[in-house]
């Protein structure tokens, strides 16, 4: 398990200088991995904003309600 983790972290840390290598082949190909990053950036953003949304929203009804208590006449 170990040898598999340490190809991961590998891998991620030689990822950069493969994607600059593509990028630097023609001008179409670096445009290409920018709006693929771009694509992936925005889609990362929005639905973690739902997600963080979302969250609050359950944990804020999950709370009580910081008003007084209503009174009734029985």
């Amino acid at each position: 398990m170990a040898s598999a983790s340490g190809g991961l972290i590998e891998s991620i840390l030689e990822m950069p200088g493969r994607f600059a290598d593509i990028a630097v082949q023609s001008p179409e190909q670096a445009v290409l991995l920018a709006l693929g990053a771009l694509t992936v950036g925005v889609a990362s953003v929005v639905f973690g904003v739902g997600a963080v949304g979302g969250i609050v929203a359950s944990i804020g009804r999950a709370l009580p309600a910081g008003g007084p208590p209503d009174e009734r006449d029985d």
